[in-house]
């Protein structure tokens, strides 16, 4: 059950509030392409300060969403299930309590709306100084990257533009998450590389599955606050088949990379979450939109490791 804030203690609460589990994909997705640029210049400097500059961007990504949701109503919505106690069980036992996301930290009151502005401008100062360390090594080409990360990462549900309540949401995470891998790389190595394109392509789809997969439940709530998100636009049924056709082409560019780097087929092996998550979607109970969502972020999360460990063989073996 859900614990109430003057029962927390400070490391629940921020867990809770930064939503730290939720950050693996995106420091993953650096990671990656840290990978690729240590197989060709040992730049550790870079290789420790890039990860931990989109770790800290992720934080204001993952905050900044949920204060603007909270300020929207949406999550507030969303996540109350005062009425129907036995989706809540249902929900706890399928995704163990360990995992399980309770709703919005500012809507549950275990921060304020005060505070929140004061944690963003915080994460975005902390984000700035880690970022000069990369400006002073790759030069104008990290502002601009950056300033084009931040815009995305705040207008995701920020206004003027809320880009996920107008059906571009997905498409935000998608260019992201496929930046946050390619020019962790090229930032370092400032070459151009079609197999770390491609492997960046096949994330960046991966994390934009895992961020419709994750929008569906809410698609009641979206609809009454009149947000109209990807799901809502293509419709449920329509969502399962954008899903599959996604699933497809991740993997038609993790055939390409593999093409030009044959140790990269080992990503491959991602695709059992896929296919699970497009099976369990056919049980046609309450719980239907529920199931796919911790399979496609497995998904993601193996995308992003076995990228580093292909690249390990690769090295161990030449």
């Amino acid at each position: 059950m859900d614990v109430r804030p003057e029962e927390m203690t400070l490391w629940q609460k921020v867990k809770e509030v930064l939503r730290i589990a939720y950050t693996l994909p995106f420091l993953l997705a650096s990671v990656a392409g840290i990978a690729f640029a240590l197989t060709v210049k040992q730049e550790w400097l870079m290789a420790v300060v890039i990860p931990l500059d989109v770790l800290v961007l992720a934080l204001f990504v993952n905050f900044s969403n949920d204060y603007f949701d909270h300020k929207s109503g949406v999550d507030k919505l969303r996540f109350d299930r005062s009425n129907d106690p036995e989706l809540e069980k249902a929900l706890l036992e399928l995704f163990d309590q360990k995992v399980f996301w309770s709703g919005n930290s500012l809507d549950r009151g275990i921060i304020t709306e005060s505070q929140g502005k004061v944690l963003m401008a915080v994460l975005v100062i902390l984000a700035v100084l880690l970022s000069i360390p990369i400006l002073l090594y790759g030069g104008w080409t990290v502002v601009v990257l950056g300033l084009i990360a931040l815009a995305l990462a705040f207008f995701y549900t920020a206004p003027p533009f809320n880009l996920g309540a107008r059906g571009l949401g997905e498409l935000d995470v998608f260019i992201s998450f496929t930046m946050m891998a390619f020019f962790s790389y090229y930032v370092i190595v400032q070459e151009f590389s079609l197999t770390v394109l491609f492997v960046s392509l096949a994330i960046g789809l991966g994390a934009m599955i895992m961020r419709i997969s994750d929008s569906v439940p809410g698609y009641d709530s979206h609809m009454a606050m009149g947000e109209k998100n990807l799901t809502v636009r293509v419709g449920l049924e329509n969502v399962v088949r954008l899903e599959a056709v996604l699933v497809i082409l991740v993997y038609v560019f993790v055939g390409l990379a593999g093409l030009t780097e044959p140790f990269l087929v080992i990503l491959f092996l991602a695709t059992p979450f896929a296919i699970k998550a497009l099976r369990v979607q056919n049980i046609r109970d309450r719980l239907r939109f529920w199931r796919p969502i911790p399979m496609f972020l497995l998904q993601t999360v193996a995308l992003e490791l076995l990228t580093v460990v292909a690249l390990i063989l690769r090295t161990l073996t030449y």
